[in-house]
């Protein structure tokens, strides 16, 4: 009969999620990009979750939104429920993505609305389904939302693990794909580098043959790191920015740098790709190079039996759970290998985030929300 409940209760509360998941959406929130618009978004979580009967923290910030975290319940610390509220869209952009509705099409737009605020607002609603049918547990449910998680969560990973440890299981409550039925139970860990070069200056027309160009030498290194390339062995490096010199000179610079953002479907072959970077060779005689940064996010690995949980109980909600492996990373990669049995993606499903057409499936909220309400019951 709870099985049945909840997801009737998911169901008759859909539309005042998705108003809700409208609000927080048209309150922006980028990384970094302007703190005190974060904070608003972070006080609307921080107010809303408090009103739920949490007992809500704000772990302050210089640079980006303040971290919230809070407990719900009394006894064993059981479930932490994970998420990040900041997005990869810059302020204003609601200008030109607005949330938008379309029925129709079964789809919700908007900057968030899959990366991941649909996931964080069907926490609530969760935690909101467990209170108003009176089957909350006799344990404690605590939420750890951060800000920066799409800048590499610098600031926030070391607290999210040390709160992950105090708790039985974390689910993580970012988008679980394109599918009805998807959960995420691997991810690729992540590295980002900079390498720099460090030529001879010289102007370029006087006396070019003085020079020793670190435009070149970046120039040759990407091309060469092309070639380490395995996508069938599930290894990528990709260069994502490239600087050298000033724009309108006639000079050759001094120095150019190139960023590469490194994905790899096991800790060896984080491993591997770390050290062919660490010991890359100047190209160019007189060249000097300089290798910055390193693996920032570890191969992610869901507890297969928290997997199995799950499945079994989303049957009562007419889901058939897949386990699927992606490439970007989330805070699930943190929690999983600190040893906090995990499970990621348990969030909305839809398509395209971090696009202009980012959207989320509307009617695979109400069970998937009923499933998270029942792990938060029953683990």
């Amino acid at each position: 009969m709870e099985d049945a409940n909840l997801l009737q209760y998911s169901k008759d509360n859909l539309e005042s999620l998705l108003s809700m998941l409208q609000e927080f959406v048209e309150l922006e929130s980028p990384s970094h990009e302007d703190k005190a618009v974060s904070d608003r978004c972070g006080q609307y979580l921080f107010e809303h979750f408090g009103r739920l009967g949490f007992s809500m923290e704000k772990i302050p910030q210089d640079t980006c939104g303040d971290h919230l975290y809070g407990e719900l319940g009394k006894g064993a610390k059981n479930v932490l429920l994970v998420g990040h509220y900041d997005t990869v869209f810059p302020v204003g952009t609601l200008n030109t993505m607005p949330f938008r509705r379309r029925d129709k099409e079964n789809k919700i737009y908007g900057p968030g609305v899959l990366d991941m605020k649909g996931g964080i607002i069907m926490a609530y609603f969760a935690v909101k389904a467990l209170l108003h049918l009176g089957l909350f547990p006799q344990h404690t449910v605590g939420v750890f939302f951060n800000s920066d998680e799409e800048s590499g969560s610098f600031s926030s990973s070391s607290l999210i693990v040390t709160k992950a440890r105090q708790y039985r299981h974390v689910l993580v409550m970012e988008p679980g794909g394109t599918h009805l039925n998807y959960v995420k139970t691997s991810r690729s860990g992540r590295g980002t580098y900079e390498v720099i070069a460090k030529g001879i200056a010289a102007h370029s027309g006087t006396n070019p043959d003085k020079a020793i160009s670190p435009i070149e030498e970046v120039s040759r290194q990407i091309l060469r790191i092309k070639e380490w390339n395995d996508g069938s062995e599930g290894l990528s490096l990709t260069p994502t920015w490239i600087h050298g010199g000033i724009k309108g000179t006639c000079m050759v610079p001094e120095e150019a740098s190139f960023s590469m953002d490194v994905r790899a479907i096991s800790a060896e072959l984080c491993a591997e790709a770390e050290r062919r970077i660490r010991t890359m060779e100047p190209l160019l005689p007189g060249v000097k190079l300089r290798v910055e940064g390193g693996i920032d996010k570890p191969v992610m690995r869901a507890d297969s039996t928290l997997f199995e949980t799950a499945r079994a109980f989303g049957k009562a909600f007419g889901l058939d759970l897949q386990g699927i492996h992606v490439g970007g990373g989330s805070d699930g990669n943190f929690t999983a290998a600190a040893g906090a049995s995990t499970l990621d993606g348990l969030g909305v499903t839809g398509d395209l985030l971090h696009n202009i057409g980012e959207f989320a499936y509307i009617d695979h909220i109400p069970p998937r929300t009923a499933l998270v309400a029942k792990l938060l019951l029953r683990l």
